[in-house]
Formats: structure tokens, sequence, C-alpha cells
């Protein structure tokens, strides 16, 4: 707890001299601020060089149930781990944490302690890759998208109707409770359209009612069989792949027959619509100049956008104006 406090100490007194506010301004998705021009899209950059470097917003946070973020990050050097997304309360408690491994060889994702996910990846230095992840409290379904296609589709049973608690800090680039472990935990390198939404990116419910053809009236009780339909050989690990591998990724999800169980139906969306959190995930790849970085989708379920959501960097990290064209960002 001393070096916390010692870190703490140090972050209050490099705030005064080197970190930047940035408030949206009131045009739409406009900044004021003499280094970010409002047409441009911009790049958060960190060496973590001196001193500890990340962004934290500037924003009161409810309790969570679901969620879909996504970003651009690009590794100058993956020695160490990067902390992608983190979300603690206290300095302490660790509520969210989701990091590249060192040398790119996995992902992970850990909800309220527990690491739900942990995927072997390819991630290379000195390139741009959009990553995007989804958790649902309902069954305690969770995803991981890398550069615009599903990478993962499981569940974690375990953590079914677990809540977020409201009131922590939101933080990309560091782990914001590891600040006595000095500078290795941090990105190296840059991110680029980080955006949070209270929504996940699946909708296993109207999933199930349009498959099943039981869209004809409001079903109170849970129903005890396959959610998908039975084909395929051996036992499903869970994971789900789409059917068609390329663009776009929502058009169909396929999955080899499980043991069946009871599904649990709220009826909350609609059947035919694409989820807000695929599309934020396809939009933000797909078309990554919408909004300069942050579509305009979600309303007031977009908890954080890139663009309009006010947040400070710590450390003496840099903005710094890209060009639009998705995957190369050229400054």
């Amino acid at each position: 707890m001393h070096g916390f406090w010692v870190w703490m100490t140090l972050l209050i007194s490099i705030e005064i001299y080197v970190v930047e506010e940035i408030s949206a301004a009131r045009t739409p998705g406009g900044f004021q601020t003499g280094r970010i021009t409002r047409a441009s899209i911009y790049k958060a950059v960190l060496t973590q060089r001196g001193y500890i470097q990340f962004l934290r917003w500037q924003l009161s946070v409810p309790e969570i149930n679901e969620f879909t973020f996504c970003e651009w990050v690009k590794s100058t050097n993956l020695t160490y781990p990067h902390s992608i997304f983190s979300y603690s309360k206290n300095g302490t408690d660790r509520l969210v944490r989701a990091w590249i491994s060192p040398f790119g060889r996995s992902i992970h994702l850990e909800i309220n302690k527990i690491e739900i996910m942990a995927e072997p990846t390819i991630i290379l230095e000195n390139q741009w890759y959009h990553i995007c992840q989804s958790w649902d409290n309902r069954e305690g379904r969770y995803g991981l998208w890398i550069d615009g296609k599903i990478k993962v589709d499981d569940t974690f049973p375990e953590m079914a109707g677990q809540v977020i608690p409201a009131g922590g800090d939101i933080v990309v680039g560091q782990e914001y409770t590891d600040f006595d472990k000095g500078l290795e935990e941090g990105i190296e390198g840059a991110v680029l359209g980080f955006n949070l939404l209270l929504v996940s990116a699946f909708d296993v419910e109207s999933t199930f009612i349009e498959i099943n053809h039981l869209d004809d009236g409001r079903l109170m009780a849970p129903i005890n069989f396959p959610k998908f339909p039975v084909g395929g050989e051996g036992i499903s690990s869970g994971r789900r792949r789409p059917i068609y591998p390329n663009y776009p990724p929502s058009a169909m999800y396929a999955r080899k027959p499980g043991n069946p169980r009871a599904l649990r139906i709220r009826g909350t969306r609609q059947a035919k619509q694409v989820p807000l959190g695929l599309r934020l995930i396809e939009t933000g790849y797909y078309h990554c100049e919408e909004g300069r970085g942050s579509p305009y989708l979600g309303g007031s379920k977009l908890l954080i956008s890139w663009t309009r959501t006010p947040v400070r960097v710590f450390g003496g990290a840099l903005l710094k104006n890209v060009d639009s064209q998705c995957r190369i960002f050229n400054a």
C-alpha cells in the first residue's frame, strides 16, 4: 500500500504540469484543444518512459451487466503486458481487466477478479490491430474480435448473473491498480478509437426464438432443449464460429451440438436487428473514419466515446493527428 500512495502522490504532481484535459466541444464530436483539430482523427502515443502513461475518462460509471469495447492498438514493444482496458475502484479493487500478454501471444479478459478468457493470438509489433471484447451476464457469455472477425464466442457459466459494481475508474494504457510495479505493465505504442458500450454484441434470446419459430407470443418459463439445430460430429466445446468467416461477421453463427440446458428468455431485443455491440465492432473496423473514430450509435448506452467523452492524459502521453486510412493512420 505504501508504494501505491507514493505513486498516487507522484501522479497528482505530474497532473499539475503535464496532464491535458480533453473536453468535448459544444459542436458534435469536436474538441476544444490547441493540439487536436476538430476535423481530425487522433491517436494517443504512450512510451512509458520516465512516468507511467495512460488515459482516464472523467465520468460516473453505473453498474454493468453487459458491455462491448473496441480500440485500435499498435505496440512498439511487446516485451511486457499491454493493458487495453482497466476498470477498478479505490485504486485496489480490480473489476474488469483486459490485456495483451507479453510478445502478443494471447489476449485475456478478467471480470470481478476471475479470468474468463485467455485466447492464443499472434499480435506483432508496429502493426495496428482493431481489438474488441464483449461480455453479457445473462449466461456469462464473452467474445473476442480481431480486425472485424470473431476469434472467440464462448460462455463462462460461473459468471452468469454477476454484476460489475458502479463507481470505478476506467483507464486504458496501464493497470490502474499496479502503480507500485513501475512502468512495465503499460502500453508502449499507440491507441485510437476506444469506445465502450453498455450492451453486448450478442443476441442469444432472439436467435433462439427465431431459429425455433417461437415468436408467436411471450414466453414466461425456461425451455429445456438445445439452442441450435443438431448437426456435425462430436461434442461442442462451447465455442461458436461464424458460418461465413468473411465480412459481414454478423451474418450467422453456427455451433456444434452440446448438452441441453435451460435458457432464460428476456425478450428484450428485436430478432432482426444487429446488436449494438456488433454494430460498434463492424463500424469501428470497416468504417474507422466514422465519427472520427467514434461511431454515432448507442445513445445513452455509449458510455465512452473516443471523441466526445472528457478524458485526461497522464504522464506525458501525446495526442497526434492522423489520417483516416484504417490500419495505417499516418501522422
